[in-house]
């Protein structure tokens, strides 16, 4: 038997004889270190109050002897409730537990089986892997889960078990037992009784193991955690039952029991080792461990502690590991686990309160803070100068402070085990203002100063006459501003507010200059002083103290100024004006000084414009009833003209002065018309005899000249080119009295597709264009007839006799051919265009003949046998 699953390579642990570790602890042995290797960690080794830490054990084997299997008494329980049905799992459950027994060696060890539901089946143990397999066979579907009553059939079987042999029970179900408690309680009576326990879940295919009762509850039931398995839908189940025949006799140890003992400072949290398979014994503080089986998995082990309340600091060792087992040839081991060192802390120091949290940058303010866990002896530091205590006890210390810098500074609360808080403490000095420079400027503002002074902070506002400036910090005695603007002059205070609430004003600081009054605009001339109605005209204006903003009227329309020369010189652009005569022309500062030039310009009327002229026409004809679109060339034509066509107006699209678009009006007769272009003013221009309306020239008759193909069956779907003359669109094609589908036409070919005719010969072919002139070709097209088949006979062969029913199969059919036989006409009868019956006549002698079948000279020939 193969035993490579087992054959792992493992790290030995150094034993550890005289020293505590302080995180973890290796096993040291009296005998056996070979076979066993404990380990014992904690996840942190320092605890606080009300705090916990997770103690792990690994306990990890080593077989002894690879080759030396130890016999084992089996018994293979297989749950056969109607749940099984599902997934095949009964079939699958039993295929594999077959295997099993194949696997096993029969020459050490031994097998039964029992199969459940409400009730329990079983097969003793027994080496004959035949008659254990012809039972598993017949194991059926029926009723519930009673597991307890299945694992109490087992351990029966059990009780009888060799005495050199390990009994075994190996377990597979797929569903929640009727009684968990039962089913618990008759595994632990197992294992109690030293019977190894395998579990083995047969889960659906898409259900979670984590969170599957029935796998928990397996799990619970096995040996260890090594002990159990699980499938998904029974895909692996072979596999799962092949590793634990590998398993079955091969054992690092056996009734390992490990007894873990905590100290007296700390105590176990209840229910934090629940989760362990198998679960311990708790008795105070000690958990003791029963494994029946210890295999080469290493197996994990965990619970919580924490340090009692009443526990002092200091460094303790965790607690006393001691664990025995006995070997293949029941030799007994026992060996200690060196436990880790422990250290238990003081609560850390915890600042509540700092009052008065601010203070002078001189120091000497007395300062309570409130808050707990400090310890006789505590320091207390604001930022890097160490105050004074005065008095302390474990939730108050009262300090008085020592020098600081101006701002917030870190104030830490330092206990003597080295533990310590942190709070905030603001230290203030009080600004002083001394001067500010320069001390005046304009109402406007706009300009920077510098405020003069000490114990200003980053951060710091100024203030002019209560308004905030633009502030910049530049040293502890030096700030920057940028002056806002007042709407009053005179004299104002200066504030400086750092940003700890500290401030400093000093009255009349600042002087605000009352701003000299600005110089009268004056309009003296203006460059032009006539100009068209419509406006547009450049105007220099000659004056003095325009502003740059100045706005400029002609009568009571603004005129834009466009160029700003000088305070002496501006061009403006004239507005149109409402009427011709003259206006006042005025300019206006915006501070709503003006200056005013009466009857200064004079608006011209316009010259009149120019009278269209009419040069051609694009196209000047058109067909009655026809309405065409032209182009009139020309001179001087109003975006809003109007065209007439004799008496008709056109309609018109203005491209140009010079070109206009024009709808020419339908006429219903012909003649020849003037053609007039108005402008808006009322001038115009004529085309005389400039359009004439025509009547229209009728399209010649189409002319058939060939046909690409002049002959097709009748079936029709034939594709033929008509060439010829003056075909159109929207043309017909006849062949005879039918209509052919058209599938292309131009000018001179039609592609058309023959259509159906129900005669064949000589057809007339038409074609007739959309205004019913046609043209025609007689006997253009001959139509034939479809070609006739003989594809079998159900009959090949007869006697000479005669008198045989034939079927003759072909195609093309119909009820008007004639049938032969060897040159002799017999009657048919008509059954389909695709079968016909004769009976056969008589012949003068053996040997093939010919079944002719003519429908109107079309023929076709099958051999027909006589014997």
């Amino acid at each position: 038997m193969k035993n490579s699953f087992f054959l792992k390579v493992l790290t030995l642990l150094v034993f550890l004889t005289g020293s505590l570790l302080p995180y973890s602890a290796s096993a040291t042995t009296m005998s056996g270190s070979s076979l066993v290797a404990v380990n014992k960690t904690v996840e942190t080794n320092s605890l606080v109050e009300n705090s916990t830490t997770e103690v792990t054990l690994t306990i990890q084997g080593t077989p002894q002897d690879t080759t030396t299997v130890k016999p084992n008494d089996v018994i293979l329980i297989v749950d056969k409730s109607g749940s099984m049905q599902m997934d095949n799992r009964l079939e699958a459950a039993k295929t594999a537990t077959k295997e099993f027994i194949d696997l096993m060696d029969l020459t050490k060890h031994r097998v039964g089986i029992v199969d459940f539901s409400d009730y329990s089946g079983s097969f003793a143990l027994t080496t004959d892997a035949s008659a254990a397999k012809s039972y598993v066979d017949s194991i059926q579907l029926s009723g519930s889960t009673n597991t307890g009553d299945a694992i109490r059939t087992a351990s029966n079987i059990l009780a009888n078990h060799r005495p050199e042999a390990q009994p075994t029970i190996v377990i597979l179900t797929d569903g929640a037992a009727n009684s968990e408690a039962d089913a618990l309680a008759s595994a632990q009576a197992a294992k109690d009784q030293g019977i190894i326990f395998y579990s083995i879940a047969l889960l659906g295919p898409t259900e979670d193991p984590n969170s599957s009762a029935p796998n928990q509850l397996l799990k619970d039931m096995s040996t260890s955690a090594e002990h159990h398995h699980f499938v998904l839908g029974s895909v692996g189940l072979s596999d799962v039952y092949k590793q634990i025949v590998e398993e079955i006799g091969l054992a690092s140890a056996y009734n390992v029991n490990i007894t873990d003992t905590i100290s007296p400072e700390f105590e176990i949290v209840p229910g934090s080792y629940d989760n362990n398979i198998p679960k311990p014994t708790v008795t105070g503080n000690t958990l003791v461990w029963n494994i029946t089986e210890l295999k080469t998995d290493q197996l994990t082990l965990k619970y919580q502690i924490r340090a009692k309340d009443t526990t002092k600091a200091g460094r303790y060792s965790l607690g006393t590991t001691n664990t025995s087992f006995v070997d293949n040839n029941m030799n007994s081991y026992v060996m200690n686990t060196v436990n880790p060192i422990m250290e238990v802390l003081n609560p850390k120091p915890v600042i509540s309160i700092i009052n008065s949290d601010k203070g002078l940058t001189t120091g000497g303010e007395i300062v309570t803070i409130t808050g707990m866990n400090f310890l006789p002896g505590v320091k207390v530091y604001f930022g890097n100068y160490e105050a004074t205590v005065t008095s302390e006890s474990n939730t108050e210390i009262v300090v008085t402070t020592p020098i600081g810098a101006q701002g917030t500074a870190k104030v830490k609360v330092l206990n003597s085990d080295g533990q310590f808080a942190l709070g905030d403490f603001n230290y203030y000095a009080d600004p002083t203002l001394s001067y500010v420079t320069p001390a005046e400027g304009p109402m406007d503002g706009g300009n920077r100063i510098a405020v003069i002074g000490s114990n200003f902070m980053s951060g710091a506002k100024v203030l002019i006459n209560g308004i905030e400036a633009q502030t910049e910090f530049s040293t502890v005695s030096k700030l920057y501003g940028i002056v806002p603007a007042s709407p009053i002059d005179g004299f104002v205070s200066v504030k400086v507010i750092n940003p700890d609430g500290t401030e400093v004003e000093k009255a009349d600081a600042y002087n605000y200059l009352t701003p000299a009054p600005k110089p009268t605009i004056k309009l003296t001339s203006l460059s032009a002083t006539s100009g068209l109605l419509t406006g547009g005209e450049s105007v220099y204006l000659i004056g003095e103290n325009f502003d740059t903003n100045v706005k400029v009227y002609f009568g009571d329309k603004e005129a834009p100024v466009n160029y700003y020369a000088s305070p002496t010189k501006i061009r403006v652009s004239v507005p149109a004006g409402t009427s011709t005569g003259l206006v006042n022309v005025k300019a206006q500062n915006p501070d709503a000084s003006e200056s005013e030039l009466p009857a200064a310009y004079e608006y011209l009327a316009p010259p009149p414009p120019p009278a269209p002229e009419i040069s051609y026409l694009s196209d000047n004809t058109a067909m009655i009833g026809e309405q065409k679109t032209v182009y009139l060339f020309g001179k001087n034509i109003s975006p809003t003209a109007k065209v007439f066509i004799g008496n008709q107006e056109a309609s018109v699209s203005f491209v140009t002065t010079s070109k206009i678009r024009i709808t020419v009006p339908v006429s219903t007769q012909p003649y020849t018309a003037d053609v007039k272009l108005v402008n808006p003013d009322g001038q115009s221009a004529i085309l005389a005899g400039g359009f004439i309306y025509a009547e229209p020239v009728p399209d010649p008759a189409p002319i058939i000249t060939s046909l690409s193909d002049n002959s097709g069956l009748i079936s029709g779907n034939e594709t033929v080119i008509i060439t010829g003359q003056n075909f159109k669109s929207g043309l017909k094609v006849y062949f005879g009295d039918r209509s052919a589908t058209i599938d292309s036409v131009s000018a001179t070919e039609i592609q058309v597709r023959t259509p159906v005719s129900s005669i064949t010969g000589n057809v007339t072919v038409k074609v007739v264009n959309p205004d019913l002139q046609e043209s025609t070709l007689a006997d253009g097209y001959n139509y034939e007839p479809l070609p006739i088949t003989v594809t079998k006979l159900s009959v090949t062969s007869g006697s000479i006799a005669g008198g045989n029913l034939v079927y003759i199969y072909g195609t093309n059919f119909n009820g008007l051919m004639t049938v032969t036989v060897n040159g002799q006409q017999v009657p048919y009868t008509f059954l389909a265009t695709t079968r016909i019956r004769i009976k056969m006549p008589a012949a003068s002698a053996p040997g093939p003949v010919d079944i002719t079948v003519d429908r109107a000279g079309a023929q076709a020939s099958i051999t027909y046998t006589y014997y």
